[in-house]
């Protein structure tokens, strides 16, 4: 953090939220002499890396980790951590009282999206739970500091959802389960080592099978086949017999998933009403679909009762509305959505990364475009061995870095802020740093944060 106001007019950009978007963003701005203030909701900028990539990536999440400190560590950038927007800074003064020269909105798409029976969020915590807390949980609850939400996992689950996201959540069950088994019998297991060789060879090394554990498998339900899971892409102008290929892989991954870690599949179901017992959801009515012209239909009077002790919503996330950011859908509506601008004004607000795409979930950062290969799939999956060429933030960087490069030139072409101004601003990012005891700069603040048993 820079303590000095910079001399010259300048200009000056807050980029909301401070991962692999946010940071190669604001140090593209910052290397061109622009004052950045990145403004960050948690103590530590990691985003989805640290809270919805599950802990099982040791190697990949420590590695993007010190990625996005390098960034960040920019004499022309200013870390604002532990400051939401809606709750300690308000969108609208941000934008109309501050004066800055553009806000960049990287907050990434966090919000679940809704689970598809009217009524449901009712019983939120009650029976039903969604993804993104749910993974934060699990890659929290060690912590001896950890304060957030708390899940007493149960077997026998039901899981809605079928992309990359709802297997690192059956995964998060049936390992979860696992231990839970083992430590009734006396036995210290490691989650690595579950996640790393599979349920069974473990299992077997103590002379035991998965029945001798007496748990229930959790199930995953998807509306589609199998054969439609995007486990990964397939190009739109793939000739037929390539595009049947890659259709049979997908299925191949789920059966490798499924051996490996246990758990059950039905395809072709569709929630269509809730079970509600004693103030608590039990379970789901599910109904059967078809796939016709790639299109689902719901088979009309196909609803049949699935009970469960909790069922986990994993169909996608997408970005939090903001007031004052116009909607389509699920989605920001652009001025122009090749520079990634929503709203022109004396502060122009931009938008990147997930929000800018309104895709939330690990697949859309793990390679760019359309060619999520099988081997990528696999290796994320812990199918394969996890190398060093995993490229679980490289496209989403690429990426990043094109969008700041577009913001940047745009950023350039407006009309620098004089010193006064930026002083005035930097006076109101040190005022909230010191409120929230920050100091010591960028390196010291993540030090002191950082939990000593951080996995």
């Amino acid at each position: 953090m820079a303590e000095s106001v910079q001399p010259n007019p300048t200009h000056v950009v807050a980029v909301i939220g401070g991962a692999t978007a946010g940071s190669e963003i604001a140090r593209i701005l910052a290397e061109r002499k622009t004052a950045v203030i990145v403004v960050e909701q948690n103590p530590r900028p990691y985003g989805k890396i640290e809270d919805g990539l599950p802990r099982w990536h040791v190697k990949q999440r420590r590695d993007e980790y010190e990625e996005i400190n390098k960034r960040l560590d920019h004499p022309n950038i200013h870390y604002l951590p532990l400051t939401r927007l809606g709750r300690d800074l308000d969108f609208n003064e941000l934008r109309e009282g501050w004066g800055l020269s553009a806000v960049v909105l990287t907050n990434g798409a966090w919000r679940d999206r809704p689970f598809p029976v009217d009524g449901a969020d009712e019983w939120i915590d009650k029976g039903l739970v969604y993804q993104n807390p749910l993974i934060y949980w699990f890659n929290h609850y060690p912590e001896a500091s950890y304060n957030g939400p708390r899940y007493e996992l149960q077997p026998g689950a039901t899981v809605v959802g079928g992309g990359l996201a709802s297997i690192d959540v059956v995964k998060v069950l049936q390992i979860e389960m696992t231990l839970k088994g083992l430590a009734a019998r006396g036995i210290r297991e490691d989650m690595l080592k579950l996640e790393r060789e599979g349920i069974e060879p473990v299992l077997k090394h103590h002379n035991l099978a998965w029945s001798d554990l007496g748990v229930a498998p959790c199930t995953l339900y998807y509306r589609r086949r199998v054969l439609d899971m995007p486990l990964s892409d397939i190009s739109p102008d793939a000739p037929p017999k390539r595009a049947e290929a890659m259709r049979l892989a997908r299925a191949k991954i789920l059966e490798k998933a499924q051996r490996k870690f246990l758990f059950e599949f039905r395809e072709l179901s569709v929630p269509t009403g809730l079970i509600v017992e004693n103030g608590r959801m039990t379970g789901i009515q599910m109904s059967r679909t078809e796939v016709a012209d790639g299109k689902v239909r719901t088979v009309p009077d196909s609803a049949r009762p699935v009970l469960a002790p909790m069922t986990i919503s994993s169909i996608g996330s997408i970005p939090e509305p903001l007031a004052g950011i116009p909607t389509k859908g699920e989605v920001y509506q652009y001025v122009n959505a090749d520079i990634g601008l929503l709203l022109e004004g004396r502060t122009a607000i931009y938008a990147a990364g997930n929000v800018l795409t309104g895709k939330g979930n690990i697949k859309d950062s793990l390679v760019s475009g359309t060619q999520i290969g099988t081997h990528i799939a696999e290796t994320y999956l812990g199918l394969k061995p996890e190398g060093p060429g995993v490229p679980l933030t490289d496209a989403a960087r690429e990426r990043a870095h094109q969008e700041g490069l577009r913001m940047a030139a745009s950023i350039e072409a407006r009309e620098l802020l004089s010193s006064e101004k930026v002083a005035n601003i930097l006076a109101r990012v040190r005022e909230r740093q010191r409120a929230i005891g920050y100091e010591g700069g960028y390196r010291g603040w993540i030090k002191k944060v950082t939990p000593a048993d951080l996995q």
